[in-house]
Formats: C-alpha cells, structure tokens, sequence
C-alpha cells in the first residue's frame, strides 16, 4: 500500500467522524445509586432532663447518620397513664403515640411536601408528673442541642394531659412552634381567654382531636378552647375535628397515617407550617 493511499484513508476517517452530529452519538450515563428508603429507628434513652422528664424514646430516621440534614421535631406529650421514672418505666411510653407506631413499623417516612421530602425526629419524654410548660420547654431545647433540629419546624402533640399542655405551651412558647395537635385535652379554663388571644395573635396553626363521649375532657371544653380562638380573628384559623364516639381516645384514629382530613394526615399537615 503507497504512502498516498494510507493518508488517504486517514483523512477520509477522520472527516467520517468529524461529520457524525452530536446528537448521532449515544451517551450511556451509569445509573445513580439506588439507596434504602429510610425508615425510623427508636431509641429508649434513660437521661434525667430535669426534675420533671427522667427519660424519652427519641425516634430517628434510619439515615440520620450518614449526613448532616436537619429535620422537623415532633414532640409528643404523653398523657397520665404514661407517668414514669424514665428507666424501667420507659416501656409504657410504647402504650399510645408515635412512640407505639415507630415500635410497629408504621410510622409515616418520606413525607412530600411542597416537592420537598421530610422525615421527622420523634421525641417522647416521660413525665414523673404533670409540670410546668417551663419543664417541658427543657426537654424542647435539650433535643434542639442533642439532635440536628430544623428550628423552624417545631411541632407539639400529645393526649390527655399531653393535649393540655400542647396547647399551653402553645401560648406561652408561641414564636418558637409551628404548629400544636391537641388530642383529648385543651388548656383549662384557667387564664382560657388570655392562651387562646396569644395564640390566635400569634398565628398559632391548631388542628384538636376530641371525642364527643369523652367523660374525662368534655367536648365543650374542647369546642370552646377552637372557637375562642377564632373569635380573635387569627390568619390561620383553628380547627377541631370530633369523633362520634371513642371515648377519652381522640388519638389512636387522629395518629394513624392513613387516617386523612382535607387530603392530609396530621403529619402531612403539620409540615405545611413553619416559623
């Protein structure tokens, strides 16, 4: 073969090549990396906050520690029949609440709101008895040092007693929440009009449970705690839905993730608002 005919073939490849257009060529990109869908994992920490909390269940996403994302705080409130000493009485925090559901398995995961995806840190502390607001607002700021908090995303729940003091916390602690779920209690009506002004000034989202037959919270006190709220004309009304029966549980329907008012769960709902 001559030395003309190999230069020849050459510049005839390369003008081969040189004329293929861009969007000719195949680009194969590897496929990302499938990772686990995170799940929750609970832990039953024996740790005196205070006087008051001797101990808490702490429910974490499976992934928390592989990154540095912070994420919402529900805190739930448990009622009287969950009293304890924060060690050996630890278990009966797994009796009612989100503690119970994360037990199960059933807990809500990789919540979308708004095109972002949020997975809660559970935190369930162990009342000795029933305390101040001030105790509780310990144990809020104990798990915004402890764990990687989204400060903004601070929301308060709990049954009975718990549902009591949600709602007084609520007033007295309203610029640093951003939403309370009251399940089977309300403030009492001690200082009643002056909470739910607080509340309702500053734009407090509420969303109650309570049922119509419950023999322990009436159902009136609960109906007045929503409409004396909204009497103050606040932005984001409150609202209260009531089951027919049930007795003094408004909670076990209400926490159930499947369970949906308006096209949301109370999860769901709860990531809609942020301070």
């Amino acid at each position: 073969m001559t030395k003309n005919i190999i230069i020849t073939i050459i510049t005839a490849s390369i003008c081969f090549f040189m004329s293929c257009k861009k969007e000719d060529v195949e680009i194969i990109k590897p496929e990302p990396p499938q990772l686990p869908p995170v799940t929750m994992k609970l832990k039953p920490v024996s740790f005196p906050i205070n006087n008051v909390v001797g101990g808490y269940y702490v429910g974490l996403p499976s992934d928390y520690d592989s990154n540095t994302k912070r994420h919402p705080l529900l805190v739930f409130i448990p009622g009287a029949g969950q009293f304890g000493n924060g060690t050996n009485d630890l278990h009966l925090l797994l009796k009612d609440g989100p503690a119970q559901l994360i037990d199960e398995g059933i807990f809500p995961t990789n919540l979308k709101i708004n095109g972002e995806v949020f997975n809660f840190i559970v935190f369930t502390p162990q009342l000795r008895y029933w305390p101040n607001t001030s105790s509780i607002k310990e144990s809020i700021d104990y798990a915004k040092n402890k764990y990687r908090i989204d400060s903004t995303r601070i929301y308060i729940s709990g049954l009975s007693i718990g549902g009591t003091l949600s709602c007084d916390l609520g007033a007295d602690y309203t610029s640093s929440i951003a939403a309370i779920v009251p399940m089977a209690g309300v403030s009492l009506d001690f200082e009643i009009n002056n909470k739910c002004n607080l509340i309702a000034g500053s734009n407090l989202p509420v969303w109650a449970f309570h049922s119509n037959d419950d023999v322990v919270f009436s159902i009136a006190a609960a109906k007045n705690f929503v409409s004396k709220i909204n009497s103050y004309n606040p932005l984001k009304k409150s609202k209260i839905t009531i089951w027919p029966s049930g007795g003094h549980d408004a909670w076990t329907r209400a926490l159930e993730p499947g369970f949906r008012e308006n096209g949301m769960n109370i999860y769901e709902w709860m990531l809609q608002h942020k301070r």
